[in-house]
């Protein structure tokens, strides 16, 4: 049975912010044993309900629509990424770790890939 949220997501946080690299550092975290369902399913909401993730996508769709228009590597990123945020964490605790893990390393090539793309002019 589906879960539904009533709570509007929270605002956007800065990609630059302490708390972005900690949300990340979390996802990625090196385990012996899986961490606890709810904390897996509190870090995928975190990560995609944060803004952290989309508001990367559409920067970038907006930066390859005006620097990149035929980069088909970007446009591939772009909808992996998109593809992260529709994905739910899947059926047990074993495949929401997998795409809390999908999700950080997404997060982590966008911001590096983005910034390094733009510090550069674009080209």
């Amino acid at each position: 049975m589906a879960t539904t949220r009533t709570t509007p997501p929270p605002p956007a946080v800065d990609v630059g912010s302490d708390q972005f690299q900690a949300d990340i550092d979390a996802a990625l975290r090196s385990r012996t044993t899986l961490p606890p369902y709810d904390e897996v399913l509190r870090l995928i909401d975190t990560l995609k309900g944060k803004g952290h993730l989309a508001p990367l996508v559409e920067q970038a769709k907006q930066h390859v629509n005006e620097h990149r228009p035929q980069d088909g590597g970007w446009r591939q990123a772009i909808s992996g990424a998109e593809f992260q945020l529709r994905a739910g964490p899947g059926d047990g605790l074993v495949s929401a770790t997998h795409r809390l893990q999908a999700l950080a390393r997404c997060l982590l090539h966008f911001q590096r890939q983005l910034y390094r793309d733009m510090a550069g002019g674009g080209q």
